[in-house]
């Protein structure tokens, strides 16, 4: 900030204060200003006034300036200098980040103007000034057209908007230039004329007694019933920016409809029309929609050694029983009316068992139902691997490790560290292997299974008899390849509905609802939500999304886990001692029997438990 000063002399002398104050008595001491002049008078022997400075005045008496209160006297020469101050003002012109505004950005000059104030006689005298503010423009027309060269705005200019800024004398932005903003397309769009959700309905709700007589309606369309239109894109319009730039917005989006199974695609490529009666369905990948119907196998009876195994590619409805030995496999839902013993059921789409499911393993969702129940393990053996192969290079290069020790391979080394740090691995390993025996064989295939014998050996059997570092970084190698093939892989939201389940596996890429008396000595994997009704004793549940659990765990401490991810809130009307439950990796177990439990994480990543029921 610049200063600029305008001065006052003002001198006072014995003449001069020997007219002033006549109201006074003639021996009281006494200063004041009048007509911005400061006058004193005193005893020649004293007492004297004293004078004390303001900001905004200089008091120099005798050649030296004073800022603190100061007594004068008739002889001295007092001089009173008033500044004045004067603040630049600034000035900006910036363009948009889109390109479609000119923006004036303004602070005017600011003059500070300032007079000696009156103040009556005193024998202490405060001086004091009178301000006035004087506000300037702080740019000139030339030089704001030569700001608008130099930035090359050509377009839009508001000529008005552009006199305001250069006499304007308020702080301010002004919009000096104004482009025109593109118009985007619309994207394609697919109208998909059925409803897509084919999950299984809910049975009952959790106070309701259940009823299994209700059949399971699938959406179904007759042949000759459009089942999707298409909607073309339509075109976008160009803007132009204030430097008279085109600009062009992104083209809309456009999608190819496709017909798949029992479905048509008519001639000019907007409408899908069902081939035949059944089950529509509707696959997206990133710019394809395929529309398709899937036809309906219905079972009459049990399946057993009479019917054989039952493999079809569409939804199959089962009225009877799944007897011991037997395999259901369909690319669509399943709805088994009886119960399921001893046996396999697969659906690529959500699956429905009116009875209890006993010693079975069952999966919906497919094969990313069986990949997704295996995924966290290949994450922490990818993860765990490669962290090995760092922690070996460092000993290795480190000057205070013996390599003479050695000699005979990288083993005792790696020994060491499945010890300590990578105590976990054996443990992963041992689970991959359990989730590869209810895997089918043809999914998990030679090459899944000799990995996981290469990884039981080094990290379980013989850590001893690795050689050298390759051997790991190989196996982390294979480890990170199947990790990213099962990540990447596209699922659906599958779900299980069963009264009851004991001693199985049940799968699901979605949800699993248990509505009957209770789940024991089963594991449930679910994708999303689960819900067991009544008693969970015994076994593991693992969630991606909330759990509802009616009583859970037994009077002699059966152990059961439940884990679910981290924003899940897992809710338990009835919880046993030695249950445990995992949220996001923070585990709670209770050491006592308690009721209306809920949990969750807080945003610090703690796990709390809070009472729900009174």
């Amino acid at each position: 900030m610049e200063k600029k000063i305008n001065r006052e002399f003002l001198t006072v002398t014995a003449g001069e204060a020997n007219n002033i104050c006549p109201d006074r008595e003639a021996d009281s001491p006494c200063a004041f200003v009048e007509q911005g002049r400061l006058v004193v008078r005193h005893r020649p022997e004293g007492p004297y006034p004293v004078v004390i400075p303001c900001p905004g005045v200089r008091l120099i008496v005798n050649g030296r300036e004073l800022t603190q209160p100061t007594p004068v006297f008739m002889q001295d020469t007092v001089l009173l200098e008033v500044v004045n101050e004067r603040r630049e003002g600034e000035w900006s012109v910036t363009i948009s980040s889109d390109g479609l505004q000119a923006i004036l950005r303004i602070s005017p000059t600011v003059i500070i103007h300032r007079e000696l104030a009156d103040h009556p006689a005193s024998r202490k005298l405060q001086l004091a000034v009178v301000e006035r503010e004087e506000r300037l423009p702080p740019l000139t027309w030339d030089e704001l057209l030569q700001e608008l060269s130099r930035l090359g705005i050509n377009y839009g200019v508001d000529w008005k908007a552009c006199s305001r800024g250069v006499t304007t004398c308020a702080e301010e932005e002004v919009v000096i230039a104004q482009g025109i903003p593109p118009e985007p397309g619309k994207d394609a769009r697919v109208e998909v004329l059925f409803s897509s959700n084919s999950k299984v309905p809910v049975l009952a709700g959790e106070d309701e007694a259940v009823d299994f007589r209700e059949r399971y309606v699938f959406t179904s369309v007759e042949a000759g019933d459009i089942l999707a239109v298409k909607h073309p894109p339509e075109p976008c319009r160009p803007g132009t920016s204030v430097k008279g730039e085109v600009i062009v917005p992104p083209p809309p989006r456009d999608f190819n409809l496709l017909a798949g199974e029992g479905a048509v695609l008519t001639g000019d490529g907007k409408q899908v029309v069902a081939a035949r009666a059944g089950r529509p369905v509707v696959s997206r990948q990133r710019n394809l929609v395929k529309v398709s119907v899937l036809p309906e196998l219905v079972h009459n009876g049990d399946v057993n050694l009479a019917s054989g195994n039952i493999v079809f590619n569409g939804d199959i409805q089962i009225t009877g029983n799944v007897e011991e030995g037997m395999k259901v496999d369909a690319g669509g839902n399943v709805n088994v009316a009886g119960l399921v013993s001893e046996a396999r059921v697969q659906a690529a789409g959500s699956i429905l068992i009116k009875g209890n499911i006993i010693s079975s393993v069952v999966v919906a969702g497919g094969t990313a139902a069986f990949l997704q129940s295996i995924l966290p393990e290949i994450h922490a053996l990818a993860n765990g691997l490669q962290e090995m192969v760092m922690a070996i290079r460092q000993l290795l290069g480190h000057p205070a490790f013996k390599q003479g020790d050695l000699k005979r391979g990288i083993g005792p080394l790696v020994k060491l560290l499945l010890e300590g740090k990578f105590r976990h691995l054996p443990a992963v390993a041992k689970a991959f292997k359990d989730q590869l025996k209810i895997m089918p064989t043809e999914l998990a295939g030679d090459s899944l299974g000799d990995f996981i014998r290469v990884v039981e050996r080094v990290v379980v059997h013989t850590p001893l008899a690795v050689r050298d570092l390759t051997e790991i970084e190989t196996l982390a190698k294979r480890a990170a390849e199947w990790k990213q093939t099962f990540t990447y892989l596209p699922s659906s939201e599958s779900d299980v509905v069963a009264s009851s389940i004991l001693n199985s596996t049940i799968i699901a890429t979605g949800g699993v609802r248990v509505v009957g008396s209770g789940c024991y000595n089963s594991r449930i994997q679910a994708g999303k939500e689960v819900t067991i009704s009544g008693v969970f004793r015994g076994g593991e549940v693992q969630a991606g999304g909330d759990v509802h659990l009616g009583e859970v765990g037994s009077k002699v401490g059966t152990p059961t886990r439940v884990v679910a991810g981290p924003a899940a809130v897992v809710t338990v009307k009835h919880a046993f001692e030695n249950v445990a439950i995992v949220v996001g990796g923070r585990s709670y177990r209770f050491d006592r029997e308690e009721k209306g439990i809920r949990l969750w994480l807080d945003k610090e990543g703690n796990i709390r438990a809070k009472g729900i029921l009174a």
